[in-house]
């Protein structure tokens, strides 16, 4: 009896560390975002990918992504939702600084382009609610949008300024606080009225070379050409 018992102990040992060594494997499925983003990845600067698990894709909150994920293939442009495979590496198995879980591509769920593309320009100022303004003038207003850094830049005729995207969907947009240099011009009006209506963007459409910005009632308050 003793001998049957000690074997049986050892067996079932045995299957408890196979066990507890074991990967464990989980299927999940996200949104990947059409633009990688500077992060530090622990040894340095990086581009990392964003994610988003949820089904509102106008309004996704992004996180940053360090891992790899094997087989996917990112595309600038595109919004994919995707469906991998997490592995859960035992401790022991995992290289220093490296990610305790491993990805792999499943398949790819859907694809879409992704229309705040359309916006990542540099933009020169034609109109002030709904005026045209000089354009001969060498100091004309411009903006220019960096989507992945979720930034905006430009002068106002006068003064360079920089600021921060807020919102930014397919149809909607809205500036945090922009900052800008304070020096003074001959002629303020157009940099004045420039940022008295850039303050005011809620919305935006582009129809080919034109961008058209609007207030919250809709009234158009900037129009752009693509400056190049």
């Amino acid at each position: 009896m003793t001998f049957f018992k000690t074997f049986s102990a050892i067996i079932l040992l045995a299957i408890i560390s196979t066990s507890c060594s074991s990967n464990e494997t989980e299927i999940t499925s996200f949104w990947v975002n059409s633009m990688k983003v500077d992060c530090d990845a622990g040894a340095g600067k990086a581009q990392c990918l964003q994610i988003y698990k949820g089904d509102d894709i106008e309004n996704a909150k992004w996180t940053y992504f360090y891992s790899p994920i094997e087989g996917f293939n990112f595309e600038p442009g595109l919004l994919q939702k995707i469906e991998v495979s997490e592995t859960h590496l035992d401790a022991k198995d995992v290289p220093a600084d490296a990610s305790s879980i491993n990805y792999k591509l499943i398949k790819v769920l859907e694809k879409k382009e992704d229309p705040r593309m359309h916006l990542n320009d540099i933009w020169a100022c034609t109109h002030i609610n709904e005026k045209p303004i000089d354009i001969s003038n060498s100091n004309i207003p411009t903006l220019e949008i960096n989507i992945s850094k979720m930034m905006l830049m430009g002068t106002d005729g006068c003064n360079n300024y920089t600021g921060n995207l807020e919102t930014l969907n397919e149809n909607s947009i809205a500036f945090g606080p922009i900052a800008g240099t304070r020096k003074m011009c001959l002629d303020m009006q157009t940099p004045d009225s420039y940022n008295t209506a850039l303050n005011k963007t809620k919305s935006y459409k582009r129809e080919g070379l034109i961008l058209y910005l609007y207030d919250a009632n809709g009234n158009e308050i900037l129009r752009f050409n693509k400056a190049d």
